[in-house]
């Protein structure tokens, strides 16, 4: 029975692994010969502007995420471990960060299945409370981290100038097996834990929630398939609305609620390892704790939301 889990779990572990390795790596090879390039700079310009508002100029680092979120990861952590940065900045800097990413994640990922399965309306209203929440809060975050950063701080981007195209992939090729002995491990051990129930846990508490918010016993279906895939979570809740099985008002809350269980498998899965991978276990768990804080308040906020409007019955 053990070894049936354990090759599971390998499995599984494999199978993320093939899903992320390759964008891991695609990632950090092209941060790192893109801002090789002399014009890099003059698109960095306008988002250091930008990121001064939070006494930082880091529009290097903003613009790598811009690209995708492990470049992003990648330039950030080698600013830290070079000590161009200390653990306030980086702090600060990753929730700036999270605007980009965020908005990445809604715009590319949910709402187009959101529309495509919940109808416009609908789509519409559970795409903005999704973004607004969430911009909201790390907003919030942002206005309180900057105290951290009393005199500013402004990034050297020139240690990008003079390197070759060779150098930058020497580079990359470094970091990325750097990282990978720590990410590999730590996905393995995850997949583990939640081989051995975690998710039906997860699904036993959403029982309780159902009756706070007064949910129908078809919501735990869409919190269930939400909590490992939100995709998954918002194509359900699609099919169920269109049979009539369930109302607008229990969509939303049901998917926000899928969202904070899917929030703490999300943090587990990959986050946590990817952080730690890139900024070691202290700086990398604190991080991640952000991450993870960012999208349990947002949600909170978006069903807060949800139950003051429903009261006053306009969805």
């Amino acid at each position: 029975m053990v070894q049936m889990d354990l090759i599971k779990v390998t499995l599984e572990t494999l199978r993320l692994l093939k899903m992320v390795v390759p964008v891991m790596f695609i990632g950090l090879l092209t941060s790192n010969v893109f801002f090789s390039l002399p014009h890099v700079r003059r698109l960095i310009e306008p988002i250091d502007r930008l990121t001064s508002f939070a006494n930082l100029r880091c529009g290097s680092v903003i613009f790598a995420f811009l690209a995708h979120p492990i470049a992003g990861l990648s330039v950030l952590s080698d600013l830290y471990r070079k000590n161009a940065l200390n653990r306030d900045e980086v702090t600060v800097i990753f929730l700036i960060s999270l605007i980009p990413r965020n908005i990445r994640i809604v715009l590319m990922f949910l709402a187009p299945v959101a529309f495509s399965t919940l109808g416009f309306i609908l789509g519409l209203i559970y795409t903005l409370l999704e973004t607004l929440s969430r911009l909201g809060v790390i907003l919030i975050g942002i206005i309180l981290g900057r105290r951290l950063i009393r005199n500013g701080c402004t990034i050297d981007d020139n240690r990008f100038e003079d390197t070759t195209i060779r150098e930058s992939v020497i580079r990359s090729v470094r970091l990325f097996f750097r990282t990978l002995a720590i990410f590999v491990p730590s996905v393995f051990i995850v997949m583990l834990i939640l081989d051995l129930g975690f998710l039906n846990m997860l699904n036993s508490a959403c029982r309780p929630v159902l009756d706070i918010f007064g949910l129908p016993s078809s919501g735990l279906i869409i919190i269930a398939a939400g909590t490992s895939s939100m995709i998954a979570g918002i194509g359900v809740a699609g099919s169920l609305l269109a049979k009539g099985i369930v109302d607008h008002f229990s969509v939303l809350v049901s998917l926000f609620i899928a969202s904070m269980f899917h929030g703490i498998v999300e943090c587990l899965r990959r986050t946590l390892a990817m952080n730690v991978s890139f900024f070691g276990t202290k700086l990398g768990v604190k991080l991640t704790m952000i991450n993870f804080a960012v999208r349990e308040v947002a949600c909170v906020v978006a069903l807060m939301i949800l139950t003051m409007v429903h009261k006053l019955e306009i969805v």
